[in-house]
């Protein structure tokens, strides 16, 4: 599985009340696919339009920071000491060329609840689906699971603005994915939008599988999708220092399109 998506994952856990705020969020993470099981932690940081999401999946540690206002994503290596700036407007380009009715999304609430971090969340049964193409076969790739989000908390209207500004104007995943399959970057972008409307994922459940005709389909329906879970341990809203959100000093930046 790759650690970049389940940063993605980690970016869509800390919404919460109307307040303005700074909110750090600490998370665990597991998940199983072709590479086998994985687990992890993240730490999450979210100040106005930017949000640092630093991680560990199977020892390996990186960082991801979105500054939506400036439209920018910026992903480290820590081991590398290494970071790629891309320009989420240049990707975002080939995303708006997907009709948004290609995408079916469906956040149905369960009447559940479950005590988190010091806060109630409701269970949403969440699924998201979007065509897309492997080799000459039209596969479609689904993404479903159980949500619990709280409705209210602290930094609410930091998150609803952020996400709403990354929707409009990039998107949410990793670069390369984005590239090859933008009809499924463009999903998991609006899928995150509409979970900051309702408040705020402090536990997810996302389970993966294909659907489709063709040798490709019948492939990865055979290799079976991946899951990926992640849940928020903590919350806090001490001030966060604008440099958590600056390529730390010394490493090496390259620039990608």
């Amino acid at each position: 599985m790759n650690p970049r998506f389940c940063s993605v994952l980690a970016l869509s856990l800390a919404m919460a009340s109307p307040a303005a705020a700074d909110v750090t969020t600490k998370q665990k993470m597991g998940g199983k696919g072709m590479g086998g099981m994985m687990t992890g932690e993240a730490t999450q940081y979210v100040k106005g339009l930017k949000m640092r999401t630093d991680q560990t999946v199977s020892g390996k540690a990186t960082s991801t920071i979105i500054d939506a206002g400036g439209k920018q994503m910026i992903v480290i290596d820590h081991a590398k000491r290494e970071a790629d700036v891309i320009d989420m407007s240049t990707l975002a380009g080939s995303m708006s060329k997907v009709p948004i009715s290609e995408i079916k999304t469906t956040i149905t609430p369960t009447g559940q609840t479950r005590q988190l971090a010091g806060s109630t969340c409701a269970v949403y049964d969440v699924k998201v689906t979007v065509p897309m193409q492997m080799g000459n076969d039209g596969i479609s790739i689904s993404m479903a699971g159980p949500y619990c989000i709280v409705k209210n908390g602290p930094g609410h209207a930091d998150y609803a603005a952020l996400y709403k500004a990354v929707a409009e104007n990039g998107f949410l995943g990793d670069p390369r994915q984005a590239k090859a399959q933008p009809a499924q970057a463009k999903a998991m972008t609006e899928m995150y939008k509409k979970m900051a409307e309702l408040g705020v994922p402090f536990a997810t459940e996302m389970n993966i599988t294909f659907e489709g005709a063709g040798p490709m389909a019948a492939m990865m329906s055979k290799m079976g999708g991946n899951s990926i879970t992640s849940e928020v341990t903590s919350v806090t809203t001490d001030a966060i220092a604008d440099s958590v959100f600056e390529v730390p000093a010394g490493y090496k930046v390259n620039k990608r399109s």
